[in-house]
């Protein structure tokens, strides 16, 4: 125990309530507290300083001694270097400190909000684009057309590596440069504008009670069960209008980071500058500037992805969460929360409501809502009251083939109409598999048990999707030396190719993780499908989620089987609600949509989630897994795969143990991994199983305890989302 040397804030930088919240999170995902402060502080924010020494008396009389004995002099000399202000580590200054010589203290603190800037650009009024140098005229054409200044990091997301076409046309005089005082985040308006409009009876009905709730000011959770397409966001949007009335705060997640500018565009054409945007796509000085206006109270509504459930958030009135069944909502590493879990916690501490909304509840969800602790709001039909997109299941033969004679022929016909179409595979990259023709064997990661990916986008290499793991090509079998590999199963590059090929007049994007690695390029991206300036957008579960594209009429789904062959009780699940999500882009205009899904078993394609989670659900308890039971996933990695098999044998014996002694619990495995090498580490876990989480909590927080071996890393995972 240390005493505290000096107050580095005059005003705590956390919310009593955002503390309280860490607290109940530290606890509950077995986490030491450091780690989840650490998750609820803002980018930017530096709480380390330099350690200083500052002389006391009686080190200023021992630095006047004339002399002094040999031994002492290291000691003066430090003294001379603590006068001088010059800088001495803590192995020099705590010796002294416990003789009173000098007082320890912290010279300049950095944990100040200091105010970042953003560099902008702008177009001089009147500039003639350049007409040799057709880079530096796409983008000068570009800021013309926008108009006023733009921050470089927008340009940069819609022309990558454009940096230099910048300095260029600022060297002619035909672009300026600067830097503003970052402040509400920029975001494209037109496209996605909040269209106001009459509720339907059911739309009404669920604002009232929403409503009705805010104004008792208790706790009340509620699931918002509507259909793609019923109007779940004008809810949300009404309901935290009534909430500001009120001068209350409000808080709404999104599962992914490209949700987010849609999302946010229709907060700001509501309610223009209250709305902060937090997510992990931002820079660090766009997340400290919206930090600062939600800490300061100068915005009351956050928007944001899963990190945006620990916004200072002042008088939390109401949370959202929209698409509340996403696994993306799960932080894999670190503190390992689940923030739609957190924020029914956070509501609950305040005395807010808290909406989950979904088209296709996770099965805990609507297992609470079965067992009358989560009041169901439906939105049974759409807002256009139109049927839901026509569904034509295409059986597919041969896994080289990406498009199917009647998917062709509809991205044709769709095209010649003047229409728009998302295509939908889970995969990215060229080839997902480069397999030897002789013996079989899979062009594997070096330091993972996982196939190498052939890219083709940028530069022709095979990567790791799990490490970053990059190499040239393989020419040969690493096994057999056979010089002959074909490729298997292919990715969104290589449909975005095809395409091309397909319909060579076709404007085509492809929207995934490689494509929009740029902060703000999914947002560009989608921006200009939603302007109609393209036909046809490729991608993974990016493109599934939330879009609402009025020119959409047509949704291909390319492999609608492939999710299932995962090892993960929840595979099916999932499979069903990304079928169910993709397919709801389709018809959301004036015309109707419709739906074709590729797949080698179409007996085994529905998207009928009621009667999949009725099926479901009796399974899961035929099994005893969630929600029927809680579990814990006890992770165990090292790099000596003996000794981590090894260690994880005597957790589980451990644990074993320990149940004898009257704890009402189950130990599943230990076993390998699905995936038993990542970056080199050998993967082990185990699963405890309970009817509640207090035997989990109280297992596995003392398996952490009694875990000796330094070289094994172990780690417990409370409700665990990702089983690979």
């Amino acid at each position: 125990m240390r005493d505290a040397i000096r107050l580095l804030d005059e005003e705590p930088l956390l919310t009593p309530e955002v503390i309280a919240l860490v607290s109940w999170a530290a606890a509950h995902y077995l986490s030491p507290l450091g780690p989840a402060l650490k998750a609820a502080l803002p980018p930017g924010i530096d709480v380390a300083s330099p350690l200083g020494a500052r002389l006391t008396d009686a080190g200023r009389a021992l630095l006047d001694q004339m002399e002094l004995p040999g031994q002492e002099e290291s000691v003066r000399r430090a003294l001379r270097k603590a006068s001088s202000g010059a800088r001495l580590s803590r192995k020099q200054i705590e010796p002294l400190a416990q003789r009173g010589l000098v007082e320890m203290v912290r010279d300049e603190p950095r944990a100040r909000l200091r105010t970042p800037e953003v560099e902008i650009a702008e177009a001089v009024p009147g500039s003639t684009p350049p007409l040799r140098a057709p880079r530096q005229a796409e983008v000068l054409a570009w800021l013309l057309a926008r108009g006023g200044p733009v921050p470089v990091e927008e340009l940069l997301a819609a022309f990558p590596k454009a940096r230099a076409q910048l300095r260029a046309l600022a060297a002619r005089r035909l672009v300026k440069l600067g830097k503003v005082a970052a402040g509400p985040l920029r975001v494209e308006d037109a496209p996605w504008g909040s269209q106001r409009h009459d509720p339907n009876p059911a739309q009404a009905a669920a604002l009232a009670e929403i409503v009705e709730a805010i104004d008792g000011g208790g706790f009340a959770p509620f699931l918002l069960h509507g259909v793609t397409g019923s109007g779940k966001t004008w809810v949300y949007l009404e309901a935290i209008a009534h909430a500001r009335s009120k001068g209350l705060g409000a808080l709404a997640l999104v599962p992914e980071i490209a949700l987010t500018p849609q999302l946010a565009g229709r907060f700001r054409a509501r309610f223009g500058d209250d709305v902060a945007v937090l997510h992990s796509g931002l820079s660090e000085r766009e997340r400290l500037a919206e930090w600062r206006r939600v800490r300061e109270g100068r915005a009351g509504i956050v928007v944001g992805a899963r990190s945006a459930v620990w916004a200072p958030v002042l008088r939390l009135g109401i949370g959202v969460v929209d698409e509340e069944h996403e696994p993306s909502y799960k932080q894999e590493e670190r503190l390992r929360y689940h923030a739609r879990d957190l924020l029914l916690v956070r509501a609950q501490k305040a005395g807010a409501v808290a909406v989950l909304g979904s088209a296709t509840p996770s099965l805990e969800t609507l297992w609470r809502a079965q067992q009358g602790k989560l009041p169901t709001l439906s939105l049974p039909d759409r807002v256009d009251a139109r049927p839901l997109p026509a569904l034509t299941v295409l059986r597919r033969t041969a896994a080289a083939e990406l498009f199917t004679p009647p998917l062709a022929e509809a991205l044709r016909e769709t095209l010649a109409r003047g229409e728009q179409a998302i295509l939908f595979l889970n995969r990215r990259g060229y080839t997902r598999t480069l397999l030897c023709e002789r013996c079989g064997s899979a062009a594997g990661c070096p330091n993972c048990s996982a196939a190498l990916v052939l890219h083709r986008a940028a530069r022709e290499r095979l990567r790791c999707h799990l490490c970053g793991h990059e190499e040239p090509p393989r020419r040969a079998c690493a096994a057999c030396g056979w010089e002959k590999l074909a490729g298997v199963s292919g990715g969104t590059e290589r449909v975005e190719e095809e395409l091309r090929a397909l319909l060579p007049a076709a404007r085509v994007a492809r929207l995934d993780r490689d494509a929009a690695g740029a902060p703000g390029q999914a947002a560009a991206i989608l921006a200009r499908f939603a302007r109609r300036e393209l036909d046809l957008l490729v991608g993974t579960q990016m493109v599934a989620k939330g879009h609402d594209f009025p020119g959409v009429t047509l949704v291909g789904v390319l492999d609608a089987d492939g999710p299932l062959h995962l090892p993960d009780f929840r595979a099916a699940e999932r499979c069903v609600q990304l079928l169910t999500q993709v397919a709801g882009r389709a018809g959301r205009g004036l015309l109707p949509g419709r739906v074709l899904v590729q797949a080698f078993r179409p007996q085994a394609v529905s998207l009928d989630y009621a009667a999949f989670s009725r099926d479901e659900m009796q399974r899961r308890a035929a099994l005893r897994f969630p929600p029927f039971a809680r579990l814990a996933a006890v992770r165990v990695q090292g790099n000596s795969e003996p000794r981590v098999r090894a260690a994880a044998e005597r957790l589980a014996a451990l644990a074993r143990r320990l149940l004898a002694r009257g704890e009402r619990a189950d130990v599943l495995g230990p076993a390998p991994a699905p995936i038993a090498r990542v970056r080199g580490k050998h993967r082990y876990q185990l699963l405890l199983r309970a009817e509640d989480h207090g035997p989990l909590l109280r297992l596995g927080r003392r398996l952490l305890e009694e875990h000796q071996d330094r070289g094994v890393e172990v780690a417990v995972d409370v409700d665990p989302v990702a089983m690979l």
